[in-house]
C-alpha cells in the first residue's frame, strides 16, 4: 500500500493477494484493501487469469510461471 500510495509505484506481483473479476491488458483496475478500500487504480499489463497465476509471486518468476502455465493448457 505505501509503495502505491507514496512512492506511486507500480504494484508488483508479490503485492497481490487475490483477483476478482474478468479484465484483460490494458483496462483500468482498482486496488483495493483487504477491508475494501480503494487505494489505487491502475491499467493492468496482464489480464485476471494470468495475475491470478502470478499473485504472490516475485518478478524474476513471471515468465517461467506464464510459461509452464500455458504449455500445460
Amino acid at each position: 500500500m505505501r509503495a502505491l500510495r507514496e512512492r506511486r509505484a507500480s504494484l508488483l506481483p508479490a503485492g497481490v493477494t487475490e483477483v476478482q473479476g474478468r479484465f484483460g491488458v490494458g483496462d483500468l483496475v482498482a486496488c483495493v484493501t483487504s477491508d475494501g478500500d480503494e487505494i489505487a487504480r491502475g491499467l493492468v499489463s496482464y489480464d485476471a487469469r494470468e495475475i491470478a497465476r502470478i499473485k504472490r509471486k516475485k518478478t524474476s518468476e513471471i515468465l517461467e510461471v506464464l510459461a509452464i502455465r500455458t504449455a500445460t493448457k
